[in-house]
């Protein structure tokens, strides 16, 4: 049987057509576009499809909606669907590119209207694991964490060039530190808030894009904890993982390897392999839960969305100032 959902799914690029096909795989079969967009996957249905927000707006009404434009764009839209009352409202991280009227619009949200932010990595199996150990308490304290993310950007979309992208254009909101935010996401997600940030940046030539290709970010959280970021668009095979350092004992989970190990003062050591775990499994999983309507821990807030957006904004005026940045 399938959902009488009504859901509107503004852009259809490459995140926008992945939640599109997982849609239809969940048995949504009410869904409306907004996209320029003339051609579609063979294995679609026959969907309704507006040039513009507005015209999509224009006396219809939406059970829920999915915001997977470029990042400049996202303030704007969201904007106009909480003005709509659009109960369920999903956000593709980042939040946006400036702070700039989010705060605003938090304020503005309806009595009965949600927005989550599509922070998917907290659907990973084995994160998810490493927040049950810790949780666990058999770790003790959180002492410091250290987060390390890369890929070639060239790579990430072969089919596209990718100095047209939105990752390597500053108007679209482009940049390793808004690009790669999962990482200060999944960090809050387990530490906490942050209080002080400091980072620089690297610019450089090679890639040929406008955005900064490279950070490296402290941090410090208000639990005392610290943690480190490295991001970049250069590590010609992916990388993608975080150690944490606790008072009796230490895990690390690898997203590359699908592999969470950890080993304990006590002298016990363990490993959790998802490799099974197939990627698309998380966006599907978090696309069901929003659907579902039903509280969920792993879901991110549109706080916490904006949580995440403030530590990437003060990363890069620390950058530009060479100081420390307090949140």
């Amino acid at each position: 049987m399938k959902s009488k959902h009504k859901i509107l799914v503004c852009g259809v690029g490459s995140i926008g057509s992945r939640h599109i096909s997982n849609l239809l795989t969940l048995g949504e079969d009410i869904l409306s576009l907004v996209t320029k967009r003339k051609e579609f996957p063979e294995n679609w249905p026959r969907l309704e499809v507006f040039e513009s927000l507005t015209d999509a707006l224009d006396g219809r009404n939406y059970s829920h909606a999915l915001i997977c434009t470029p990042t400049s764009q996202h303030r704007e839209e969201l904007s106009a669907l909480i003005e709509a009352g659009v109960a369920n409202i999903y956000l593709e991280k980042p939040v946006g590119h400036s702070i700039d009227g989010f705060e605003v619009l938090l304020r503005r949200i309806g009595e009965g209207q949600r927005i989550i932010v599509g922070y998917d990595l907290r659907f990973d199996p084995g994160l998810n694991f490493v927040r049950e150990l810790i949780a666990s308490g058999r770790f003790g304290r959180i002492l410091a964490a250290n987060a390390f993310v890369g890929q070639y950007l060239p790579n990430w979309r072969p089919h596209e060039d990718y100095r047209k992208g939105s990752s390597a254009l500053k108007a679209k909101g482009g940049g390793v530190l808004l690009d790669l935010v999962h990482e200060f996401d999944y960090l809050y997600w387990l530490l906490g808030r942050a209080n002080a940030v400091g980072a620089f940046y690297q610019q450089n030539p090679e890639l040929d894009i406008e955005t900064e290709d490279l950070a490296d970010v402290l941090i410090k959280f208000d639990s005392g904890a610290t943690a480190t970021v490295h991001l970049d668009y250069h590590q010609r095979i992916l990388e993608r993982f975080c150690v944490v350092t606790c008072t009796r004992g230490s895990i690390r989970w690898d997203l590359a390897q699908r592999k969470v190990a950890w080993v304990e003062h006590s002298g016990e050591v363990g490993e959790l392999d998802f490799s099974e775990a197939e990627r698309n499994e998380r966006f599907v999983s978090i696309m069901s839960a929003f659907l579902s309507g039903v509280s969920d821990e792993r879901m991110a807030s549109f706080e916490d969305g904006i949580a995440s957006l403030k530590m990437v904004l003060a990363a890069k005026k620390s950058s530009e100032s060479h100081t420390f940045v307090a949140l």
